[in-house]
């Protein structure tokens, strides 16, 4: 006697808008906007709150990003890569940072498009939007990646992106020796809307300055976190 084989479950509105969503970003470019929350809810003829649901499982595996009153837009996927990372120290990260980021500030200010400063805005955006500390400190490599592509050198920009994946290596969680401030994200979300008014401002030098000041106070922080001010010590602390 044959039994009849029983359908598959239909995917719930949550899911059916998130493999929508997984479909549209496989050819999307990274930066993108995708369509609304509203447009998609009609599209999908689904609630708006499934659709919001969507965007959050994909803004929490990095696909996705959220800004708000701006809208979702398109993070690439990274490109596995088969180098093998140096062994860095945290150390080593920050001094080739304050060797690296015064010299991109200088050149993106002399450099940067429109596209640029859109970019950037959006990844400052970001980073004062941010709600956890570690989701912050990457949110500031992430200011950073964009400030040195905006310097029109791939070399700078291919440099500063493997100094990225050595700090990830290293990983988000608390640095050793460096106590948590409650300010600290607000100070860096400052430092990083200064940077970038001097960016629009082409102002190259101060943009350096505030560049450097930045690196060092974090250089500082690690070699005698007992002794730094405590405003340095808040400055130092996106790393």
């Amino acid at each position: 006697m044959q039994t009849q084989q029983e359908a598959p479950d239909e995917p719930g509105p949550v899911e059916r808008v998130y493999r929508h969503l997984v479909a549209h970003l496989s050819g999307a470019h990274d930066g993108g906007r995708l369509p609304s929350e509203r447009a998609l809810a009609a599209r999908l003829r689904v609630s708006r709150q499934s659709v919001r649901a969507a965007f959050r499982r994909l803004n929490q595996i990095g696909r996705v990003v959220r800004v708000v009153g701006s809208g979702s837009y398109v993070v690439a996927e990274p490109t596995p890569s088969h180098r093998t990372l140096p062994d860095a120290a945290m150390l080593d990260v920050l001094e080739v940072r304050h060797i690296l980021e015064p010299t991109i500030a200088a050149l993106a200010t002399s450099r940067a498009t429109g596209d640029d400063f859109t970019r950037i805005r959006r990844r400052l955006e970001e980073l004062q939007q941010a709600a956890e500390p570690d989701i912050a400190k990457r949110l500031g490599y992430l200011f950073w990646q964009e400030m040195a592509r905006a310097t029109r050198n791939p070399l700078l920009a291919t440099i500063y992106q493997l100094l990225t994946d050595c700090r990830e290596q290293l990983g988000w969680g608390p640095t050793a020796g460096l106590a948590g401030d409650a300010g600290r994200q607000a100070v860096q979300a400052k430092l990083a809307a200064a940077i970038f008014d001097a960016l629009k401002a082409r102002d190259g030098e101060h943009a350096r300055v505030l560049a450097a000041e930045r690196t060092r106070n974090m250089l500082m922080a690690l070699a005698d976190p007992d002794g730094t001010p405590a405003e340095a010590r808040w400055t130092a602390l996106d790393i």
